[in-house]
């Protein structure tokens, strides 16, 4: 059993700079992180008629991206749960996901925009559906985190309506990102322009990426799963090119990966990143760090007047208000890891109130370690007894 004893002094306060401890972070999040990008919209702009993210074009490119051992982050404009559909149930993949608690719990908590580091990141994938067309495009933090991955050597790929959400995307100085570049997406060819659905979209793909300097193609027959790769650029005509499109952006990620030569993480200091999370996350205001470091099925136990007390995970962020920093001073008192399972001990001080002493069963899950369990005690502090 490979057992490692950590104490960082006071790396969670009011007080503390914590980004210095994240930092050890970053060489394996930006060369092993995707961000997928959807929409919110429910709608076909101000009709009733319904819409939503294509399902099939998320989870085939997801399903590529980790098992060649990317992680996935969802944002969608507004953030918070997306609306699904497009579902196919002969599809044996789609039936893994839809029963993937996990996974499911993702697209229900789908990040905010202004929550992205695009530093993070090495590719931004945009997916389709219908909802693809509205809110995406002219979102300028969206537009911004792309163009960041993109200038740091990342990929932009979009698939079939996804391609809406390159419909503005410009440089620094103001010029198309992809002038000259052939990029392809769902067609005009293949919409039914006389129906109401296509009368609410705010523009039509082709044009716009045309107007927009790229040069707009497309293959004449439907589902043959045509894309095209022009640079940094892979982009998809239809949900038949899904896995095609995924591919093609690993084979772009592991030639960047190889030329950057990254520094792996260990599986201790993966740990002590997640209980980072949890702690720094708690301490400064910061939910989608708690997401993060918690299992969709995580509770919290203690002993109450002799009685014990069960607490969700969801229960604990929905009390953790964005931005709002409460005084806890924590430390890292010991990490002991067995292949993918793992125990770990933390202590986490409010001065002159209480010191709390949390144990922690941590386990590595589609290639992440998530506290799976708290078990936690305390003892009420004396103004001379907080250090």
């Amino acid at each position: 059993m490979t057992k490692l004893f950590i104490l960082l002094l006071a790396i969670v306060g009011l007080n503390v700079n914590i980004h210095a401890h994240i930092d050890l972070n970053v060489s394996i999040q930006t060369q092993h992180k995707i961000l997928f990008v959807t929409s919110n919209q429910d709608f076909y702009g101000n009709t009733k008629i319904s819409t939503s993210n294509h399902f099939g074009e998320i989870i085939h490119p997801y399903e590529v991206f980790i098992k060649a051992g990317f992680q996935v982050d969802f944002i969608s404009p507004k953030g918070g749960a997306i609306p699904i559909g497009y579902l196919n149930t002969s599809d044996s993949l789609q039936k893994k996901y839809l029963y993937d608690a996990w996974f499911m719990d993702k697209l229900e908590h789908t990040l905010k925009p202004t929550e992205i580091v695009a530093d993070n990141y090495t590719a931004i994938f945009y997916s389709g559906g219908g909802a693809a067309m509205f809110g995406v495009a002219e979102d300028q933090t969206i537009q911004q985190i792309a163009r960041d991955i993109y200038n740091k050597n990342g990929v932009i790929s979009t698939l079939c309506h996804g391609t809406a959400g390159i419909a503005y995307l410009k440089d620094h100085n103001g010029k198309s990102l992809y002038a000259g570049k052939r990029i392809t997406g769902y067609p005009d060819k293949f919409e039914d322009t006389e129906m109401d659905y296509y009368k609410a979209f705010p523009f039509s793909i082709d044009q716009a990426i045309q107007k927009n300097e790229g040069n707009f193609v497309y293959s004449d027959k439907a589902g043959d799963g045509f894309y095209i790769v022009d640079g940094r650029f892979v982009t998809g005509q239809d949900p038949s090119s899904a896995t095609l499109v995924a591919n093609e952006v690993v084979k772009i990620l592991n030639k960047n990966i190889k030329s950057t030569t990254p520094v792996m993480q260990t599986d201790s200091e993966q740990v002590t990143a997640t209980l980072l999370h949890y702690l720094e996350g708690t301490a400064n205001g910061q939910p989608e760090r708690l997401r993060k470091a918690f299992h969709p099925n995580f509770n919290l136990y203690t002993v109450a007047k002799d009685s014990l007390w069960t607490r969700s995970g969801q229960e604990y962020i929905s009390n953790i208000k964005v931005g709002e920093k409460v005084n806890r001073i924590g430390k890292i008192i010991s990490i002991d890891i067995e292949k993918d399972a793992a125990i770990a001990k933390a202590e986490i001080v409010i001065p002159n109130v209480r010191r709390f002493t949390d144990y922690f069963l941590l386990l590595k899950y589609e290639g992440t370690w998530k506290i799976i369990h708290k078990s936690y005690s305390w003892i009420d502090l004396h103004p001379t007894e907080s250090n």
